[in-house]
Formats: structure tokens, C-alpha cells, sequence
């Protein structure tokens, strides 16, 4: 797989952030899918939106980058690249 291929606009602010953070790590996919111990596909199902995690899943994004359960449930606050401020940032 490789690359993310995103969609015009984020499915919700939790697709949006592991979609942010995928894009900061040097291996890209395939470090994400390591790191959360699932395959490159399923990242890319949970940045389109047609993957919600699971408890496993879940509390690894939590732990690496702080995404929670609620934010797979609010629509994005913004764009694939852009930043949250630091009071919305929860």
C-alpha cells in the first residue's frame, strides 16, 4: 500500500487525526499498521471512515497519539492538514 489516499474531506475528527499523525511517521502506512499491530488496509479503512477501533485498537491510538472512542463519533473540525488549536486539541 504505501500511501493514504484521503478522501475530499474527513469522515470524522478521530479519521482525521490518525490521518495527521500517519503522515508524521517516516514509514508512513506501514509503521501506523505496525504500531497498532493491524494491517496497512485497516489503517486506511479507519482514515476513510468505514472502520471504527475497537477497545484494542482504541486504547493503543489513545496511547500513541491521543485520539479517543468520542472523536470517531463528532464530524472533523477542519481539513486533512490542518492544525487544531491547542483549547480544541481534547
Amino acid at each position: 500500500m504505501g500511501k493514504l489516499h484521503l478522501m475530499a474531506k474527513p469522515a470524522s475528527e478521530g479519521a482525521r487525526r490518525v490521518a495527521q499523525w500517519v503522515m508524521t511517521l517516516p514509514g508512513g502506512v506501514a509503521q501506523a499498521a505496525e504500531a497498532l499491530e493491524i494491517s496497512e488496509e485497516w489503517v486506511q479503512r479507519i482514515v476513510d471512515g468505514d472502520l471504527i477501533p475497537g477497545l484494542r485498537i482504541g486504547v493503543a491510538l489513545t496511547k500513541l497519539m491521543g485520539v479517543t472512542a468520542a472523536m470517531f463519533q463528532r464530524p472533523a473540525r477542519s481539513g486533512w492538514f490542518d492544525r487544531v488549536p491547542e483549547a480544541l486539541a481534547a
